[in-house]
């Protein structure tokens, strides 16, 4: 019982926090709130099972109500905190959480996910096994979602998320083996404060135009980074071609929204093993780890894109593009004036000017 207050009152300060956010991204703060929400309500029935179980008889549609509230809720914790975006898709997404969900409002007839006695005694029900599938299903779906969703960033962003993973599958375990130790929601709260603290992090590492990492994200990575004998790791520079007559001949508007589109090129054209910065200003870098010496076809591609959006739109800026791969024996810092370098010189050969 003193774990479920606690685990309450933690959740109701991490509910605080992040109504008074100014740095996470408005999806994802919706999201963590309606997460934080539900796993407070499912906490305050968990308590409610424990303040009635193996009373008096009377108690006994009151512990039917408490259970049917948690076991129902509890498996779309985690897929609500989830972006699930995909419209189409997000009825398969949600289909164990339903079937549980119908198995749990038939138990208090049926006794299917749990049973009630007449005592008001508390026991596992027949397909319990059918809830528990359902509950770790969402638990991993949005620990996949969280891994795919920080592919892009640091490298132990991805050690962080792992960590708090297996913290949480082992709360929710020894709940499962032994019934009697309440670990699951007292994990899943800790866990959500490690999540809400890492999403602060990975926000102040994102660019707020466009969406791509920013230059601090930049530094990190070129600080951690570790050379791949199987992998070649080449970074590009790239620069934005008379960026400034743009913004004084159509205003600041349409030179964001320009930024906006080549970041969404680049991600197009480095969709895979690749870390992708606004650099600052109209500059940006990218980190592309690859098995193959084939640097010009990015390019090649990037200027191919860029070409067909200023078929649609002629005012539609050009990019400089230049770069070097990292070597052992050669500083980063080599490696980015290099790739600098060959970017002004791209720039020059075209005639361009920033």
């Amino acid at each position: 019982m003193i774990i479920n207050l606690i685990t309450i009152a933690i959740l109701a300060i991490l509910l605080k926090w992040i109504l008074s956010d100014i740095i996470i991204e408005k999806r994802k703060k919706k999201r963590l709130i309606y997460c934080v929400l539900l796993t407070m309500l499912i906490t305050g029935a968990e308590l409610g099972c424990l303040l009635t179980e193996n009373t008096v008889p009377e108690n006994r549609w009151l512990a039917i109500f408490f259970n049917t509230l948690g076991f129902s809720l509890t498996p779309f914790v985690f897929l609500v905190e989830s972006n699930i975006s995909n419209s189409k898709k997000r009825i398969l997404y949600y289909l164990p959480p339903m079937i549980n969900l119908v198995l749990t409002l038939a138990s208090p007839y049926y006794g299917w996910i749990f049973f009630v006695g007449e005592d008001s005694s508390y026991h596992r029900g027949r397909f319990f096994i059918i809830y528990l599938i359902a509950f770790l299903y969402s638990v991993i779906f949005s620990l996949v979602k969280k891994l795919f969703s920080s592919r892009n960033y640091p490298a132990y962003f991805n050690k962080r998320i792992i960590e708090s993973g297996i913290f949480l599958f082992i709360g929710i375990m020894i709940q499962v083996f032994f019934p009697q130790y309440h670990t699951t929601w007292i994990t899943t709260a800790f866990y959500l404060v490690l999540y809400y603290a890492l999403s602060c992090e990975m926000s102040s590492l994102m660019d707020g135009l466009t969406g791509l990492l920013n230059r601090t994200a930049f530094n990190k990575e070129i600080e951690h980074l570790k050379l791949s004998p199987k992998w070649s790791t080449v970074l590009f520079m790239l620069d934005v071609n008379n960026f400034k007559d743009i913004n004084d001949a159509k205003g600041h508007t349409f030179g964001d929204y320009y930024l906006k589109e080549i970041g969404e090129i680049l991600e197009k054209v480095f969709s895979l093993n690749a870390q992708i910065f606004r650099f600052g200003g109209d500059e940006f870098s990218v980190i592309l780890m690859k098995k193959v010496n084939d640097s010009m076809d990015y390019t090649d591609k990037l200027v191919s894109l860029i070409r067909n959006r200023q078929m649609e739109d002629p005012d539609f800026p050009g990019v400089a593009v230049g770069y070097s791969q990292f070597e052992a024996g050669k500083t980063a810092w080599e490696t980015i004036d290099m790739a600098d370098n060959n970017m002004y010189k791209d720039k020059r050969a075209k005639g361009k000017h920033s």
